[in-house]
């Protein structure tokens, strides 16, 4: 059963304060899936989920590698970003992600999962945050666990 938590983020104090709080969740295997708008705040949000656990290197925009891979202190993070992705044939989606997603010792964050494959598309469980603008200055973050 699934469950949906939505939250106003007034700055990155209360952006910082939400991705410790559901880093602190985390048993590894998780398949996050993180959409919105460009600017809202999807890379920032997984570069505190990695400072909360112990990604030491400086995280940043997979956009042109597509993927990143950071250790921590007890996982390995997949940073995927499929933007580029979006006027790909199906066929040439495939990142090898199906072989990773789920592993206990992977946690996936995947940007713009809407243009994966169908495969990452259709695992499951996951949990998926939706960005949104309320201002220029704030942000609206619904998180879906399905865990």
């Amino acid at each position: 059963m699934s469950k949906t938590t939505e939250y106003d983020l007034n700055s990155l104090v209360d952006t910082e304060r939400i991705a410790k709080e559901l880093a602190n969740t985390f048993h590894g295997g998780e398949v996050i899936f993180a959409d919105g708008e460009l600017g809202t705040g999807k890379t920032q949000f997984f570069k505190f989920i990695g400072k909360y656990l112990g990604v030491k290197k400086m995280i940043n925009s997979p956009t042109f590698n597509l993927i990143k891979l950071y250790n921590g202190d007890k996982y390995t993070f997949y940073h995927v970003d499929c933007y580029r992705l979006e006027t790909v044939e199906e066929e040439k989606k495939d990142l090898g992600l199906d072989e990773v997603l789920g592993d206990k010792n992977i946690i996936a964050y995947i940007e713009w999962p809407q243009f994966a494959s169908k495969d990452v598309l259709n695992y499951h469980p996951i949990i998926k945050l939706s960005f949104s603008y309320i201002d220029e200055n704030r942000r609206k973050l619904v998180i879906t666990d399905e865990r």
